[in-house]
């Protein structure tokens, strides 16, 4: 009976589960079909996005690949893009290795894992396996799927279909180590790799990659920032190693050589490393190197990814440290901050950006940036008012200026030491920072003047012409130390002008952004660009003018400070220094080699310090930097000796006057000038007088026998009377001893042009040689000396009897020669071509 009662209960089992299989078929067909219909639907939907949305961090780069800065994206995540080509093929490796070995044979899921991981995880109820395949967890991640559900698995699964309808394997992999999860807020194995190894992922060990590749599977619990997170991640590092080895071993499978499936091999050397415990870095340890620099980039570019810039780490690090040291010990004198701004002259690049000595101390405002920020610049522009008069033709480097008051209506200038020193020569005017021969040059510049020329050269000027009139040459405006470092750059580019750029060299290994710090601009890593011809240029002085300046620099000597520290040093610096009003700041801005450095000291809240000397404060750290540097000597070299394409010549001139020597002239020196356009002309300061031999009075005519000749200086009046004002008292020739009535020309003889022959027309040939024209002129025999001059430029110098052959061009010339005794003559002529 008990058996009959059974019969109808198992029966009624029997039904119910015969309806369950049959409900779970119908719900297993209708989310098929749902399935199905979605994968057809997203199968015949256009090609998506595949990072739409996907926001960057930043990350800086210095010149050698060492990370300046990682910063945040918008979201608050470290998340970088990166292309597969630049992550190393053992990560590649030994991600396939682990979440999905079949990837390049299955189109989006793999039906295999699915049914090895049903066996394990249910029927034999062992340890959990995923079935989700690379393309899948891309869709999980691209499309921020919930796939804990069976619906939202059914999604992911449509999804994985619909990338795989899109995308090739490539794409697909490179997405995935895009999106990938690598613990707390880093996202993309590009970030990881910087985060956790202080590396890009190209350059990953075999243990480093195995760490990453083993994250994305559990990233809370193998985050390596908690000792319990590192101690799981290590445990699932070794897991994968092992798997790697055994791997290793297999043969390799023909059909998939074409895929990266098989394990790279390893040495025993590398096995061994396999098992020791890998240092991991952590987010709070990120390196935070040059911040203004950044801050600057940050602002400029308005963008995120890479961006692989020219700062030089090691040098940063030097200017830190010296900048610190050399503040220390000025702290008696209270000088508290400095900012430094080095670049490569011929690039323009960024070496070394320093905005303030301490970013991170408020007491002396750290986070203002000193090399953007506006600042008087004091004598330093006095060069750029030099180098304008030379290429106008107002003064030559050793032309005679008058240091003495001068009143221009209301503006009265003062000399830094209150003192006159009377004449004084352009190039000594220019490296002792005269002010008022300064300030009389500008005032006779024209076409452009001062003004109009800093405009020109990007100096930002909000104020009219007649705001700041001629106290522009005693820094009477703002600049920055980036602008004053591209204006010195200029001087030795040839009078090229550029703007400051920050990016390194273009290559294909480290270039995704690249352009001037003013004006970015994006360029593709395959163009290979370089920034030098990217970065463009205009000419904002003459070539020659640009030389003679630099010249005339490279004689400004150094501060005693940086002697005693480099007896040795014969380097030539090209320097000058900047004292701005009420000594608010000081300035050191100069050239060596193929560096531009500018130092300045001073107070970011404007208070004044009698101690903030351009000279004695800012010059001694200047030398301490260059001291740093490896300056070629081939380098320096050329950058102080004129080329062949310069139009300048190098002369005698009387060292007293600045202008060619007369006869009497008694000591000479070489100077340069601009043939043409310079305004050089016969010194007539020494001349000859006679004096009486018994009586020492002057004689009204030189008799042999009776007079003897005595070279005394005679000045124009303006100038004769600079030096009683200065001082200087002049040796003064004796008083007649009887009136004269007339006195004798100096010259007896006139010279004569014999050749050229006026009122001819002379062809010139083809080659060099028959373009020469011969320049020939006859004497007075007392003279020692003549120079040759065409329509004002000049040619050579000659001695009597001497003919000097002229390699001339197609024109009208007015030919002049100009003796020692102060006879000229001249001519008209005109050279034709064949």
């Amino acid at each position: 009976m008990a058996s009959s009662k059974l019969l109808p209960a198992r029966g009624k089992a029997r039904l119910v589960k015969t309806k369950l299989i049959a409900l779970l078929r119908l719900f297993g067909l209708i989310a098929l079909l749902l399935a199905l219909t979605a994968a057809i639907s997203l199968w015949l939907s256009p090609k998506p996005d595949l990072y739409r949305n996907y926001q960057q961090a930043s990350a800086y780069f210095a010149a050698e690949g060492e990370l300046l800065s990682l910063r945040l994206a918008n979201d608050q995540r470290y998340r970088l893009r990166i292309t597969l080509n630049d992550i190393a093929p053992s990560l590649q490796q030994a991600t396939l290795l682990y979440e999905d070995r079949n990837f390049y044979q299955h189109y989006g899921v793999d039906g295999s894992a699915i049914l090895r991981a049903f066996w394990q995880s249910v029927i034999k109820d062992g340890r959990r396996q995923g079935a989700s395949t690379i393309s899948m967890q891309l869709a999980r991640l691209r499309f921020n799927l919930r796939s804990n559900t069976w619906a939202g698995k059914l999604q992911q699964l449509a999804y994985a279909l619909y990338l795989e309808r899109h995308f090739s394997k490539t794409e697909i992999l490179e997405g995935y180590f895009n999106y990938a999860p690598y613990a707390a807020n880093i996202e993309g194995v590009a970030a990881a790799s910087l985060v956790y190894f202080s590396k890009e992922a190209k350059y990953l060990t075999l243990p480093e990659s195995l760490a990453l590749a083993v994250m994305p599977q559990n990233p809370s619990q193998r985050n390596p920032e908690t000792t319990t997170g590192q101690q799981q991640l290590e445990l699932a590092r070794q897991r994968l190693a092992q798997l790697w080895l055994q791997q290793q071993a297999k043969p390799a499978n023909p059909a998939n050589l074409s895929t990266p499936s098989k394990p790279i091999p390893l040495s025993t050397a590398q096995i061994s490393r396999l098992e020791m415990p890998l240092h991991y870095q952590k987010r709070s340890n990120l390196p935070y190197a040059a911040p203004h620099f950044i801050n600057y980039l940050a602002a400029s570019t308005g963008q995120q990814g890479r961006f692989y810039t020219s700062l030089q780490l090691g040098v940063q690090q030097q200017v830190e440290r010296l900048v610190q040291a050399y503040l220390l010990r000025q702290q008696s004198k209270g000088l508290e901050n400095a900012s430094v701004l080095l670049i490569k002259r011929s690039n323009l690049q960024v070496v070394s950006w320093l905005g303030s000595a301490d970013f991170n101390n408020a007491a002396i405002h750290g986070q203002v940036d000193g090399v953007t920020a506006l600042r008087s610049p004091g004598s330093a522009l006095k060069p750029f008012i030099y180098a304008l008069a030379m290429q106008q033709g107002i003064i030559h480097p050793q032309s005679l200026l008058i240091d003495l008051p001068r009143r221009y209506g209301g503006f009265n200038p003062e000399n830094f030491d209150r003192q006159f020193v009377g004449p004084i020569h352009a190039t000594a005017a220019l490296i002792n920072s005269r002010n008022l021969p300064a300030v009389h040059l500008q005032s006779q510049l024209q076409q452009p003047d001062f003004y109009q020329w800093l405009l020109q050269a990007g100096v930002n000027l909000p104020q009219p012409a007649e705001y700041y009139g001629l106290a522009l040459a005693l820094g009477g405006m703002e600049i920055t130390m980036q602008q004053l470092v591209q204006l010195y750059a200029s001087l030795g580019n040839q009078g090229q002008w550029g703007k400051v750029n920050w990016q390194a060299e273009a290559s294909d290994e480290n270039v995704e952004s690249i352009g001037s710090i003013e004006g970015v601009e994006n360029i593709k890593k395959t163009e290979n660009m370089d920034n030098v011809a990217n970065n463009k240029t205009h000419s904002v002085l003459s070539k020659e003018a640009a030389f003679l300046t630099l010249d005339m620099l490279r004689q400004h000597a150094k501060p005693q400070a940086a002697l005693l520290t480099k007896l040795t040093s014969s380097t030539p610096v090209a320097w000058k220094t900047g004292t701005s009003y009420a000594f608010r700041d000081a300035w050191a801005v100069g050239l060596s080699g193929d560096y531009v450095l500018a130092v300045w000291l001073g107070n970011f809240n404007g208070d004044s310090n009698p101690n903030l000397v351009g000279r004695s404060a800012a010059g001694p750290l200047f030398f301490q930097i260059l001291d740093l540097l490896d300056i070629s000597p081939t380098t320096n070299k050329a950058l102080f000796t004129a080329t062949a394409d310069l139009n300048l010549r190098q002369v005698p001139l009387c060292q007293r006057s600045g202008d060619l020597p007369n006869k009497y002239c008694p000591q000479t020196e070489l100077g340069w000038f601009i043939p043409g356009v310079s305004p050089i002309k016969l010194s007539k300061v020494h001349r000859a007088v006679p004096v009486d031999i018994i009586s020492g009075k002057r004689a009204c005519f030189h008799q042999p026998g009776k007079t003897k000749l005595d070279v005394y200086e005679f000045w124009p009046s303006d100038v004769n009377r600079s030096f009683i004002n200065a001082g200087i008292i002049l040796r003064q020739p004796p008083d007649f001893g009887q009136a004269c009535t007339g006195l004798s020309p100096v010259v007896s003889t006139m010279p004569a042009i014999r050749s050229p022959q006026a009122d001819l027309v002379y062809q010139l040939g083809a080659s060099a040689e028959q373009r020469k024209i011969a320049l020939q002129a006859s004497f007075d025999g007392d003279v020692s000396q003549a120079h040759w001059f065409a329509n004002n430029r000049y040619l050579a110098t000659v001695k009597p009897g001497e003919t000097f052959f002229w390699t001339a061009q197609a024109g009208r010339y007015q030919l002049r020669v100009v003796d020692d005794l102060g006879g000229v003559d001249s001519r008209l002529i005109q050279l034709v071509d064949q």
